[in-house]
């Protein structure tokens, strides 16, 4: 297939465009800098310099594709705005061209607080938290394009860990700089989260059967923030030793992310198994030492 990716060196991204290209899918990925290019080509894609904001810079080039894949987000004030510009044009780019598949990126704390149940792909998402309050119209917008020929999809991504980001990679940093991990608030939280890699082939999977709706992609653990910080630390030779950060205190320099990593969450999906789709890597306590080796080569 040929298949246009958003974002191709972002966290996401990268291991999309790194997961798609191994698979013998031939791959462009749209970057905003000739470095950036040089990365995407370094995979084995093509590489567009250009801008989501600007749909001129990539709008003809994504009609050419089979599938559409947007894992791109910017920052700023403008970054909301400059989502819904690329979500339409790769709608507009999908209607112009061949495209068979469309898919945006969500993510689960659109969910909010769900509570002791699970929350599956049928949940509400009407108490989102305020700092993604933006995303349900994102994910209404694509899934209202999927008619005839184009199965959209929204695929909601846990806490993404391994290689060289993700949360746990400020855990580790926080553990070498000052002895302890730190996290946000009393770390009793529950974190649903998924690995980079398995979070590629996840993608993957829903590319490869033209998937429609939404979709969790979680391992299926809802691990106590305080926990994962633990693991961390004792990965990273500082014995477990963690340090809470109290939220009133987090609001001060993260903002409304601070509440967002206070949430407390457990989200499961029912609709990996029509992907075929499980974790190879199944819970980050299992999975620390080997993160931190991974977060420690990619920092190098």
């Amino acid at each position: 297939m040929y298949i246009f990716v958003t974002g191709a060196t972002g966290y996401i991204g990268h291991a999309v465009v790194g997961e798609l290209v191994a698979l013998g899918h031939e791959v462009t990925g749209l970057v905003r800098s000739d470095d950036k290019a040089a990365l995407v080509r370094r995979l084995g894609a093509r590489a567009v310099i250009g801008d989501i904001a600007d749909p001129a810079s990539y709008r003809e080039h994504a009609a050419e594709h089979d599938a559409l894949v947007h894992t791109a987000f910017s920052t700023g004030p403008a970054a909301v705005a400059a989502d819904r510009t690329a979500v339409e044009t790769l709608i507009a780019a999908a209607r112009a061209g061949k495209a068979r598949s469309l898919i945006y990126t969500s993510g689960i704390w659109v969910l909010g607080a769900t509570g002791d149940a699970p929350a599956f792909e049928g949940a509400p998402i009407d108490r989102p938290m305020p700092l993604v309050a933006w995303r349900p119209a994102h994910e209404h917008l694509a899934l209202e394009a999927g008619i005839h020929q184009l199965a959209s999809a929204v695929i909601r991504p846990g806490i993404v860990y391994g290689g060289r980001g993700g949360l746990t990679g400020d855990y580790f940093a926080s553990a070498e700089k000052e002895g302890a991990a730190a996290y946000v608030g009393d770390g009793t939280n529950r974190l649903p989260m998924i690995h980079v890699e398995d979070l590629a082939r996840f993608y993957r999977r829903v590319v490869e059967h033209h998937a429609r709706g939404v979709f969790h992609a979680v391992d299926g653990n809802a691990v106590p923030l305080a926990e994962v910080a633990r693991a961390a630390s004792e990965a990273a030779g500082k014995g477990g030793a963690t340090r809470s950060i109290p939220l009133a205190e987090a609001r001060q320099t993260l903002g409304p992310f601070a509440d967002c990593l206070a949430l407390d969450q457990f989200v499961e999906s029912r609709r990996a198994a029509e992907l075929g789709w499980r974790p190879e890597h199944p819970n980050f306590l299992g999975e620390a030492a080997k993160a931190y080796l991974e977060w420690k080569s990619a920092m190098a």
